[in-house]
């Protein structure tokens, strides 16, 4: 079980990665069209008009999928931002159960926004919603890309706070090293 989940939240960020590239290509492309229109200009007094059809669209559709795919490899990876001042100052027994508080925490919060964006793909396909602009894309299709990413960031934690519950400790809630924080240990 361990390497399946283990696996599911590196495709996820290889996925949140490949959002990324597409969103360098997509603004690569339109750029390099905005200056081929700008050289023709200046050198023929005439424009192509090139441009790559709601190209702003689909880099916030990517945007938003990186965003969402990339949640649970940094949850499992402990790259989150995480508020540490009272945490350091805690006995381990105690940071061992705010960490299990934390864990339910976000647990509760991720099945909510997970089923939030479910119902909301499902809404957008079931009325047929489509994005405005020259591209007329089904809304379903971004959201439901949320909404899978959302579903794996559950999942990544539920299962640490399985982990909390079993062993006392996970990998997503490693307490920082003090040389990290700017604190002398004593």
């Amino acid at each position: 079980m361990r390497k399946s989940l283990d696996l599911l939240y590196k495709l996820s960020g290889a996925g949140a990665a490949l959002s990324l590239i597409v969103i360098v290509l997509i603004l690569f492309g339109q750029v390099t069209f905005n200056i081929i229109d700008y050289v023709a200009h200046a050198l023929f007094n005439q424009r192509f008009g090139l441009l790559i059809p709601s190209y702003a669209q689909f880099s916030g559709y990517a945007l938003g999928l990186a965003t969402f795919l990339s949640l649970a490899s940094a949850l499992r990876h402990h790259a989150h931002i995480r508020v540490t001042l009272l945490e350091l100052r805690f006995s381990s027994s105690l940071r061992r159960w705010s960490h299990t508080l934390v864990a339910l925490l976000g647990v509760l919060v991720a099945i909510l926004i997970s089923y939030s964006l479910i119902e909301l793909t499902i809404d957008s396909w079931r009325w047929n919603n489509t994005a405005t602009g020259l591209v007329r894309t089904p809304l379903w299709m971004p959201q439901a890309g949320l909404a899978l990413g959302s579903v794996i960031f559950s999942i990544a934690c539920i299962d640490t706070f399985i982990e909390m519950l079993r062993y006392g400790r996970s990998v997503a809630l490693v307490t920082p090293d003090p040389t990290e924080t700017g604190e002398v240990p004593e």
